[in-house]
């Protein structure tokens, strides 16, 4: 166990490489939880690396309220804002409620969290009985400890101090550090680290820096996606963070940060105070000068097109971090034509849809009938070739929209209820199968999620409940959007 919790890897979980005296007290803390969970059911059943990384996420919750570092109290006021209840599932009297003391629902959903972390593949019910034994457990152990726990001034020192945050790439580096490592966001960060590369990797020529990749995909994970369990933008957590620490400037700029998505830039008009990078859409942004310094005089004479990512900082266009340098002008026109088209073909896609059915949604029994209606509408001939899963699939949603084109999904439209225009919905098969429909990350697009959301079309999706039926029903149907927040993060 001692090598699994050492004051090493408890000092990675902060969100500044500060030390403190306090270290030492919160990595014993943490060891004596790890022998609790152990001795339960839970801990039995899972491996010592699990058992580890809950016992530490607990302590670290500790040190959080003791310290007053806000990571859980900008949570549970955000879900508030929300939902208007601090957290989901949980029954909490408000007046019983205090931010600054440990609280025994607050550990029954970091427990749910981190069994649910383990679990993507399926929904764990918040109210497993071995949840919440454990969650009393672990309740009654940090309650005893709550008088003698120290506060870790020197990490709240760092945290309040304006100079922590003072140039736009101390901020940068210091976001990326919490928005990975502390115990609320260290969950979601594989998850939002695979679609950064992915968006990343399809732009980069090969032979690009390394350094280049690196630092670029974990300013997108860390800045533009959503993360954390209210599949949140970097951007908000942060902002709040330092609105809490006292820092309203800081807090202001960050949430004020404009980002453009990682794309070739065409380098325009210079002269000796300014410089100009122009987008496929047209769109302008004026640099001051030395952004590049000290190669932009040999850059500017050679290369005409960059890949970067752009950001407004107060009132200055900036780019974030590395950017790479081409002298073949056609990658820039290439991804202009590849963009355009692309752009293109999904508004037309969607007003074709519109035009046919009145809205975004259509339903088709099979792939026949899909077939046959996108002939008639669609102008898709016999050369289009389907996947095998598209051909025998049964129960196909077609979505449309604007940004993302045409969705279309085999065998969800029984799951969906939509009187009106869906003859496959099928209540039976909705109670079975709508809740994998809610958390699956890329079975129906981000768009097609908030269409289906905003409508209530999925009143059947439920949990099993040692209550009854109808509390698992209202298990979800109350947390619908929570849910589908924390289950598909970057996907929402």
């Amino acid at each position: 166990m001692k090598e699994l919790i050492t004051l090493t890897y408890w000092r990675q979980g902060h969100p500044l490489p500060v030390e403190s005296a306090s270290d030492f007290y919160y990595v014993n803390l943490a060891r004596h939880l790890y022998n609790t969970i152990c001795a339960t059911e839970i801990g039995r059943q899972s491996t010592k690396v699990w058992v580890a990384e809950t016992a530490m996420n607990v302590a670290y919750y500790m040190e959080d309220v003791i310290s007053g570092l806000g990571f859980w109290r900008v949570f549970v006021e955000k879900h508030k804002s929300l939902y208007g209840k601090y957290l989901p599932f949980y029954a909490i009297d408000e007046s019983d409620y205090y931010m600054d003391e440990v609280n025994l629902p607050d550990l029954c959903f970091l427990l749910w969290m981190s069994v649910q972390n383990n679990k993507r593949e399926t929904l764990v019910n918040p109210e497993n009985p071995y949840l919440m034994d454990l969650a009393s457990a672990l309740y009654r152990q940090l309650d005893k400890e709550f008088e003698k726990a120290p506060i870790n001034d020197v990490l709240m020192g760092y945290l309040k101090s304006p100079d922590t945050y003072k140039t736009f790439d101390k901020l940068v580096l210091t976001g990326m550090k919490m928005m990975s490592s502390t115990y609320l966001f260290r969950p979601f960060t594989a998850l939002t680290e695979r679609l950064s590369a992915y968006e990343v990797d399809r732009l980069l020529v090969p032979g690009s820096q390394k350094s280049l990749r690196e630092y670029t995909i974990r300013f997108i994970q860390t800045f533009c996606k959503c993360t954390g369990p209210l599949a949140l933008k970097g951007t908000e957590w942060l902002s709040a963070l330092l609105e809490y620490w006292g820092l309203g400037e800081e807090s202001r700029q960050v949430g004020q940060l404009q980002i453009t998505p990682l794309s070739y830039y065409r380098l325009g008009a210079c002269d000796e105070q300014q410089f100009t990078l122009e987008a496929y859409d047209g769109k302008r942004f004026v640099m001051p000068r030395d952004t590049f310094q000290p190669v932009i005089e040999q850059l500017a004479g050679v290369n005409k097109v960059c890949l970067a990512t752009l950001v407004r900082y107060g009132d200055v266009w900036t780019t974030a971090g590395v950017v790479s340098w081409y002298a073949n002008e056609n990658l820039f026109e290439q991804y202009k034509s590849m963009e355009t088209e692309r752009r293109r073909i999904n508004e037309e896609a969607y007003r074709k849809v519109l035009d046919a059915n009145g809205h975004p949604m259509v339903y088709f029994q099979d792939w026949n009938g899909f077939m046959e209606w996108a002939k008639q509408h669609l102008d898709i001939g016999e050369e289009f070739k389907p996947s095998r899963e598209m051909t025998n699939g049964k129960c196909l949603a077609l979505f449309a929209n604007p940004e993302e084109g045409m969705t279309l999904v085999p065998n969800e439209a029984r799951f969906i209820c939509d009187p009106e225009y869906n003859p496959c919905y099928n209540a039976a098969q909705a109670r079975r199968g709508s809740l994998a429909l809610l958390i699956t990350p890329g079975n129906v697009s981000t768009h097609m999620l908030h269409y289906i959301l905003d409508n209530k079309m999925l009143p059947d999706a439920a949990l099993l409940s040692a209550k009854d039926a109808t509390h698992g029903k209202c298990l979800v149907q109350e947390n619908m959007d929570f849910i589908a927040r924390f289950m598909r993060t970057v996907d929402y």
